[in-house]
Order: structure tokens, then C-alpha cells, then sequence
């Protein structure tokens, strides 16, 4: 059983072939980017469509992918594969206490209106509080398995899983598990900004923290506003996408802020 769905192989640039080899999937190939988001449109989007700015969010990151597909990428050895389908992994604490963590993942969110994603993320987030998530098994396997154990594991898994591209139902994981997107609401734990690890296990190329809301002086037709804002901070893949490959995803991504509207469009107004 395949573990992704990929597009046809295409050869790549000399460029990319050469800093697919220079880096290694994390550390040195992570780049760092903030940006500032003005929300105040979409929470009033939100407020009047019963959604919650996660789910928002999701079909926004969703519907660029889909417009974007470069960004939708996995490395394979020394190349680079376009995965057919779409899916955005959303981190979860499921218990503060006893400091564990999860996710949920929503597939095909470009094809899902805005409300069915909001219904799907309520109802998998309710279930996660209860431990019940895509890695619910997989998280058992890792429990019983010796500490020392862990990190070999989890490098013949990403190995299998994506150099060979086969789900192992040992590793009683979900095809395509991390998606091709994580989000972390950084925000939900009080944080206004912050930069997340790409893990290298997961071979996604993008993660994206989601910080605190907070009210910041903007400066609007040259007059001062107070507008309500929240910090977006991405950590990519250099060897999959450049600054020009940020910059092209994050205008796509940028439309849905200025004119939520289009969030259940592809089309520019």
C-alpha cells in the first residue's frame, strides 16, 4: 500500500538539484519567515458564518496549496515529488498536565466548504481530548517501545514511509500522516510568535505557528488605526521552495486576509 499519491516525476533545475544535496531535512534547509495578518475581516467572516479562525485558516492554507502546487512537496532521496492530494495537519493538546501532544489532519479542504471543514475540526478536536486521533495506535507503539529505540524507529519509518513510499501497517500509521502542511496554535498557549522545528520524520515542507490576537497601531491611508492582528510564523524547506516560492505562496495565501469572502472561491473579486 502506497503511503502518498504522487504526481508524475519531473526533472528538476540544476539549482534545486543542488540544494536538495547541500542540505539535510532540517537545520540548516529550514528558513524562517513572520508576517503580521490583519484579521479583522475574518473574524467578523467567522463571527457571521459560526466558524472558528482555525478552520478559517485551514481551507485558506487548503485552497492555496491547491493553487500553489509547488509548495506541495515531499524530498524522496535526492528528488523532489509533488504529492496529488492536499491535506493540513493541525497540532492538538490533548492534556496539558500529562504533556502530550497530537494532531488532527483535514484532507481536501479545497473541496470542502469552509462550514463542513469547521463541523469536521470541532468534531476530530472533541475527539482528540478523548485520544482519539489518527495516531491514537501509532503513539502506543512508540510508548512500548525502549527510549533508546525511539529515534532508530522513527528513521526507518520516515525511511520506509517515504523513500519507499509504503504504509506499514506495523507502524500503525495513517497513510500520508502529517499531511502536506502542519499548523500549531501557538496562540491558544498565550504566545504571540513563534518559530517551529520542522521534525524531520514528518518530511513536510512547510509548518506554520498561528500566535495570540492581539490589538496593534496600523498604519492605514496614512492615518493610524488600531486593528486586531495575529502573527503568522512560517518555517519552510529551502531545498523545496526559494524567497520567490515563499513570496508567490504567501500573496495567494494573502487574498483570503483582505477579502475572506473568497475563501469559498478561487476567484479574485
Amino acid at each position: 500500500m502506497k503511503n502518498i499519491t504522487y504526481k508524475p516525476y519531473q526533472k528538476m533545475t540544476p539549482w534545486r538539484k543542488t540544494s536538495v544535496a547541500t542540505w539535510k531535512p532540517t537545520g540548516d534547509s529550514s528558513c524562517y519567515c513572520f508576517e503580521d495578518v490583519i484579521i479583522d475581516e475574518i473574524l467578523v467572516y467567522c463571527k457571521r458564518n459560526l466558524i472558528s479562525i482555525n478552520s478559517f485558516l485551514i481551507k485558506a492554507f487548503s485552497n492555496t496549496l491547491k493553487l500553489q502546487p509547488k509548495i506541495n512537496s515531499t524530498i524522496r532521496g535526492r528528488k523532489i515529488f509533488s504529492r496529488e492530494d492536499i491535506s493540513v495537519f493541525f497540532h492538538t493538546i490533548i492534556d496539558a498536565q500529562s504533556d502530550d501532544l497530537s494532531g488532527i489532519v483535514i484532507r481536501e479542504g479545497q473541496d470542502k466548504s469552509v462550514n463542513e471543514i469547521n463541523s469536521e475540526f470541532l468534531e476530530k478536536i472533541k475527539d482528540s481530548k478523548e485520544g482519539i486521533t489518527d495516531f491514537s495506535e501509532s503513539k502506543e507503539v512508540v510508548k512500548k517501545t525502549p527510549s533508546f529505540m525511539v529515534k532508530p524507529l522513527l528513521k526507518l519509518y520516515s525511511y520506509i514511509s517515504y523513500r519507499f513510499n509504503k504504509n506499514v501497517k506495523a507502524f500503525k500509521s495513517k497513510p500520508n500522516a502529517f499531511g502536506s502542511i502542519m499548523l500549531t496554535s501557538v496562540g491558544s498557549i498565550g504566545i504571540t510568535r513563534a518559530f517551529c522545528p520542522i521534525a524531520p520524520y514528518t518530511k513536510v515542507p512547510m509548518v506554520v505557528s498561528v500566535g495570540k490576537i492581539d490589538c496593534k497601531p496600523v498604519v492605514v491611508d496614512a492615518k493610524v488605526h488600531i486593528k486586531k492582528m495575529l502573527t503568522l510564523g512560517f518555517t519552510f524547506d529551502h531545498r523545496i521552495m526559494d524567497g520567490i516560492h515563499f513570496a508567490e505562496f504567501f500573496n495567494c495565501l494573502s487574498r483570503y486576509f483582505k477579502n475572506p469572502k473568497l475563501i469559498e472561491s478561487d476567484e479574485e473579486e
